[in-house]
């Protein structure tokens, strides 16, 4: 087996037939039904996009066309002719190459062997290791992240270049059709457009592929067409000259819900501010940046925002107690902030970024995964009271809007967005006086991301403070009171509500002064 070089473009068979074609393909486990009926087709040479609500299907159809799971009724047909893809290897030979929303990487082994992966043979190397790296560098060029060093190991990496390797080992295989399933999300803007040109790059030279997110401007970007799911059923295909963002969030859902979600223009209750829970003084995340102040006060929810990569996870895991800044303190009530059990002590609840690995408990139920953080308050001598703790459960489920058949539910059957609200139900469940969220709604359908909203809202109503890091700025424009904007590893600009809007948000995350510095 020889390692393909980038350049090199598999031809397609001589056929009119679409590439694969999907017909009233169904996918049922148990009595749930995943997929009802669904049909679409991905002709050569094509991006096409793949929109709906988590919970819509997109998952289940992905790992049936990867070859995961077989699907229970309907057809697939592959190059016309209709086809089984019984396992992933089989998905690999008919040219399918797939990189999931997670990122599947072996922090142990350095970027250039976690690209290369399944290359090799099972006792010794097809190539020598200096082809492998030039290899290597080839497909991390391509999606823009050539600084990398194929010998790091990828422990040492951000979220964003952990993805990037994702799918540079996508793009070594000799693929025809790649399936991208929120792959960009954890990507920053130029590594981003970077990948995007590769895939105009790709469609021309009549290479197919299927493109997941739930970020319309990026559907509008690059889809040639897009095909919307709903309660597993394809609802329609629509060309690119008939996608709107409004008429692909209508098909998704009700328009209520869409606008709602995606960040139309609505009132910000006008909350009372108490006093300041969380102050950053004289916070230098490095020793060369400049120090900065920030405060978030009871009753506000504040956004954070930055380029991946500029300082805005690092002051957030800060404010947690994950880490230290080179100088100054981040302070509540209770003194300065130095350790996670601090933060804790002093009313901090964090959320991180990584849900299924840094966040829920999957093979534990909904109850242990809403209540593991709390259990002291249903313990008497050591002996939890089970029918308190099964009250409590219910109280957060109804508060966090999680659908699920029941509180003995294995989280792990729960789709993405209702999994986030477990674990935000958990950390309510602490009665903090301040949230501290990474990215919360990031692979979030467009229901869940809503419940979530009124959750947030209300808890400032309350008297909490929010602080809400978010890559979505529709979002941090529609949920704010003001945006602390990171850019370099330091705070650029505090955009108060009467000037936010994304331009805004997107001038100070590139450096622009379209939007005044300073701190609050």
């Amino acid at each position: 087996m020889s390692v393909p070089a980038l350049k090199e473009t598999p031809a397609p068979l001589p056929s009119a037939a679409p590439l694969v074609e999907f017909r009233g393909l169904r996918r049922n486990f148990g009595e749930t039904i995943a997929l009802a009926d669904c049909s679409f087709e991905i002709q050569p040479g094509e991006i096409h996009a793949l929109v709906g609500e988590n919970g819509s299907g997109k998952s289940t159809l992905i790992k049936i066309l990867s070859g995961i799971l077989p699907e229970s009724g309907g057809e697939l047909l592959w190059d016309g002719k209709v086809t089984r893809i019984a396992d992933p290897r089989t998905a690999q030979q008919h040219g399918i190459a797939t990189v999931f929303q997670e990122t599947l990487v072996l922090d142990q082994l350095s970027v250039r062997d976690n690209v290369v992966l399944g290359l090799d043979r099972l006792f010794r190397r097809v190539h020598s290791v200096a082809d492998e790296t030039k290899l290597v560098r080839e497909a991390l060029d391509t999606i823009g992240m050539n600084a990398l060093d194929p010998a790091m190991p990828v422990a040492a990496l951000s979220l964003a270049q952990r993805q990037g390797v994702t799918i540079a080992r996508a793009l070594l295989r000799p693929w025809r059709l790649l399936v991208l399933d929120e792959s960009t999300s954890a990507l920053d803007v130029d590594a981003r457009d970077r990948l995007f040109e590769a895939l105009r790059g790709f469609r021309a030279a009549g290479r197919s592929i299927l493109f997941v997110s739930h970020r319309m401007d990026e559907i509008l970007d690059v889809a040639d067409r897009s095909t919307v799911l709903r309660s597993g059923r394809s609802v329609a295909t629509v060309t690119r000259a008939e996608t709107t963002t409004d008429g692909l969030l209508e098909l998704m859902s009700t328009h209520e819900e869409a606008q709602a979600a995606e960040g139309a223009a609505r009132a910000v209750p006008n909350r009372a501010l108490g006093a300041p829970v969380i102050a950053a003084k004289g916070v230098a995340l490095l020793p060369e940046t400049a120090p900065f102040d920030l405060t978030v006060r009871a009753g506000e929810i504040v956004g954070i925002a930055g380029l991946e990569g500029h300082g805005q996870v690092a002051f957030v895991e800060a404010v947690a107690g994950l880490r230290r800044p080179a100088h100054g303190a981040v302070e509540t009530d209770q003194g300065a902030i130095t350790s996670f059990s601090n933060a804790a002590r002093a009313g901090i609840a964090y959320l991180p970024r990584e849900r299924k690995t840094q966040g829920i408990f999957a093979p534990l139920s909904v109850l242990d995964n809403l209540t593991i953080s709390a259990l002291k308050r249903f313990a008497h001598f050591g002996i939890l009271a089970e029918s308190r703790r099964r009250a409590e459960g219910r109280r957060l489920i109804a508060q966090s809007h999680v659908a699920t058949a029941g509180l003995g539910a294995p989280i792990s059957a729960l789709s993405g967005g209702n999994q986030q609200k477990v674990f935000l139900g958990r950390l309510l469940a602490l009665n903090p006086r301040a949230l501290v969220l990474n990215d919360p709604m990031r692979g979030v359908d467009l229901g869940a991301k809503q419940d979530i909203y009124k959750i947030l809202e209300q808890f400032a109503s309350d008297g909490g403070a929010v602080m809400l890091l978010s890559t979505e700025l529709a979002e941090l424009c529609l949920l704010c009171d003001r945006v602390a904007v990171f850019h370099n590893r330091a705070l650029f600009a505090v955009i108060e509500r009467k000037s936010l809007d994304v331009q805004a948000l997107i001038a100070a995350m590139f450096g622009q002064s379209g939007a005044s510095r300073g701190t609050a």
